[in-house]
Formats: C-alpha cells, sequence, structure tokens
C-alpha cells in the first residue's frame, strides 16, 4: 500500500490522530509525558518537552514501560521498545529544553494490555492518518 507522497507504507497497522488530551508517560520513573500525535494498535508517536540530557538517554532504553492516558481511559505499563527520538526543529526553543517527538513499538503485550490498547483507541481517536 501506498501513502500520501506515493512511499510505501511499512507499518503493519492504521495509524489514527487521537483527540485533544491524550497522552503518554514513560515510567515509572520517567519524568517524561507529552501528548500523543498518532497511535495504533502497534504503537504510538508521541511530543515531549526534554533537555539534552534526555537525548543522550532515550535510544539506550530498548524495553521500557509506557502508559497512555486520557479522559476517558487509562491504559498502564506496556512494554515498547523506541524506534526513533528526534528534536522538533520548527518549535520555539528555550535553553537547556527542547520539542522533542518520540516513536514507540509496542512489545510482548498480554491479552488483557492488548485488550486495554483497543479500548483506548475506541474511546480516543477522531480519524485516521
Amino acid at each position: 500500500m501506498k501513502d500520501k507522497k506515493g512511499d510505501i507504507e511499512r507499518r503493519k497497522n492504521k495509524r489514527y490522530k487521537t483527540d485533544e488530551g491524550a497522552y503518554a508517560a514513560i515510567g515509572p520513573d520517567s519524568h517524561t509525558l507529552g501528548r500523543i500525535i498518532n497511535i495504533s494498535m502497534g504503537g504510538i508517536c508521541f511530543q515531549y518537552v526534554g533537555t539534552i540530557k534526555d537525548d543522550q538517554n532515550v535510544m539506550t532504553q530498548q524495553d521500557n514501560l509506557i502508559s497512555l492516558s486520557s479522559s476517558n481511559k487509562f491504559v498502564e505499563d506496556l512494554s515498547y521498545k523506541t524506534i526513533d527520538d528526534y528534536e522538533v526543529t520548527n518549535t520555539p526553543s528555550f535553553s537547556y529544553m527542547e520539542s522533542r517527538r518520540q516513536h514507540v513499538q509496542f512489545r510482548n503485550l498480554n491479552r488483557k494490555q492488548f485488550s486495554n490498547l483497543g479500548d483506548y483507541l475506541k474511546n480516543n481517536v477522531s480519524e485516521h492518518e
């Protein structure tokens, strides 16, 4: 299948834009919290405010836990792998803080987590991306 630009789409799952108020938090020990840009049953992209120090740590986290929240649903402790993390350069910058985007792939979800993720999508997405 080709996307709007004519490139071949490599994702297995359709991506959806989330409704306002959908957030992701890496944890339990991290302070990273960000707005979900898009989501699928296979992973998410979210934008967060980071520091230069965060840039050094993100790609070394191969498997960690992420939680999703909104006014409609909360899903916690989803195992993931970071696919990409980069600075968003078209936003205003502060001295040691920067706007970043992280793309993650869900990994090894059990039945309950998979079901909860499906419910999260049903309640928090507005349209196909």
